[in-house]
């Protein structure tokens, strides 16, 4: 019987270990991913406030810099 109790018990502790190394294998992992997407959002963000204003929708830019004033077709007006 003591045979039993202590293969348990071992087992009970091997289980623990496992589960353990799971959770740290698991942050270990978890931290540089986490890293990488918070580095991409704000490389994103950046990118964003530093682009110029664009065009305003009544107006198109031409090639050679003008801006022309038009106004999209809607309906039967």
């Amino acid at each position: 019987m003591k045979f039993r109790e202590h293969l348990a018990s071992g087992v009970g502790v091997l289980g623990l270990v496992v589960d353990a190394g799971i959770a740290l294998a698991s942050m270990v992992v978890a931290v540089p991913v986490a890293f990488i997407v918070s580095e991409v959002g704000k490389d994103r963000a950046e990118a964003r406030r530093q682009r110029p204003p664009s065009v305003p929708r009544e107006s198109a830019t031409h090639d050679l810099g003008t801006v022309v004033p038009y106004r999209e077709r809607t309906g039967g007006h």
